[in-house]
């Protein structure tokens, strides 16, 4: 993440307000929104920063209408976040002392890792001297964005004001937003058929929206399919202790005991996995581990002593999973905090597309940007 804002400094500078200007005079304007306006550097720095995503994006930069149709999707993306900070000011909106110094540290912080990123590259590309090579690099960027250090730090505090007004805006606007209790047990029910069918078809896919999950990018699951199994493992950390805890175990002591004397991972403590972890093809485990747990063929089966980057493992298969239904009451508090999230953001990105909609308040310079990608 560091290296891409390394490359040019506009990741943190692209969204704000503030005008770049290019070589000492007025700047040529992209786009107006209200009294915000977007110039042509900040267009041609986002599309020459975004040109390595685009296609992760959905847009073939090989051909013209490519190229045109992904420049005007970041200049609508500039737009809507200059919109933003046009109504929130619009609205009033405004800081607190507290809330500009916690800008203030916010924007020193994204100063010092962008002077950090660059000490990295230098770094990496083995450079003699590494404060003076940063340093080099860091000038370039600046030249490059037609910026200097004094404006760059501006403008990261710019940003940093306007990213807290623009939350307290969208905070301000979904206040008793949310969806009814029986809105979201109509939504868990739709998820159920939608999972199920999804799951049936590609059991793997369990395990990547339990991934997605816990980083809030999607609802938990909330329907098992069937073919998975619990396991629970005793690792400890070297191959003689490994050896002894596998001797021990085929000659007949008892497996939970030995975990209880030798393990080491504290997954395996508590109530939390006491029935043990969950594995099938595509469950998110380091390799090693993984490979041995998909050979147990069946419930009470016990590895060879395996090893992963974490130890040595002796992996039992303790229960096969049967398909079924994770009730509502089970995942609720995490279904709700994202189905809610998920319900506000779409009530306030609509807001805001109507926003953006207004030509009265949106003008565009296409003369201006044309030759952008071209």
């Amino acid at each position: 993440m560091k290296r891409n804002r390394t490359l040019a400094l506009v990741a943190v500078i692209l969204m704000t307000a503030a005008t770049l200007l290019g070589c000492g005079g007025k700047p040529v304007l992209a786009a107006t929104v209200g009294d915000q306006e977007i110039t042509v550097d900040q267009l041609k720095n986002s599309y020459q920063n975004s040109l390595s995503y685009a296609s992760a994006y959905g847009y073939d930069t090989s051909t013209e209408e490519g190229v045109v149709k992904f420049r005007d999707y970041l200049l609508d993306n500039l737009i809507a976040s200059a919109m933003k900070i046009y109504q929130a000011k619009l609205a009033g909106i405004t800081l607190t002392e507290e809330e500009i110094a916690t800008a203030k540290e916010t924007a020193q912080k994204n100063y010092d890792d962008t002077v950090d990123s660059f000490k990295q590259q230098a770094t990496k590309a083995g450079a003699t001297n590494v404060d003076a090579y940063a340093k080099t690099l860091f000038t370039k960027a600046l030249v490059q964005n037609k910026t200097t250090v004094k404006k760059l730090q501006a403008d990261m505090l710019e940003d940093a004001k306007n990213e807290t007004l623009v939350s307290k805006h969208r905070t301000q606007l979904l206040e008793g937003i949310q969806m009814t209790d029986e809105e979201l047990s109509a939504k868990y029910a739709e998820v159920l058929a939608n999972q199920k069918t999804l799951f049936d078809k590609t059991p793997s896919d369990y395990f990547t929206y339990e991934s997605y999950a816990q980083y809030g990018y999607n609802e938990p699951p909330v329907y098992v399919p069937a073919g998975f199994f619990r396991v629970r493992h005793i690792l400890v950390a070297d191959e003689a202790t490994a050896k002894l805890v596998k001797e021990k175990i085929d000659a007949g002591e008892d497996f939970e005991k030995l975990l209880a004397e030798y393990g080491t991972d504290p997954g395996m403590q508590g109530d939390t996995n006491a029935a043990g972890y969950l594995v099938g093809e595509g469950a998110s485990f380091v390799e090693p581990f993984l490979k041995a747990a998909l050979a147990l063929a069946k419930d009470g089966d016990v590895s060879d002593p395996v090893q992963s980057d974490y130890g040595w493992h002796i992996i039992k298969r303790v229960s096969t999973e049967a398909a079924h239904e994770i009730p509502y009451a089970d995942v609720k508090e995490g279904f709700d905090l994202y189905e809610q999230a998920v319900y506000q953001q779409q009530y306030y990105t609509d807001i805001v597309s109507k926003w953006t909609a207004d030509t009265t308040l949106v003008t565009k310079f296409a003369e201006n940007y044309a030759s952008i990608g071209k």
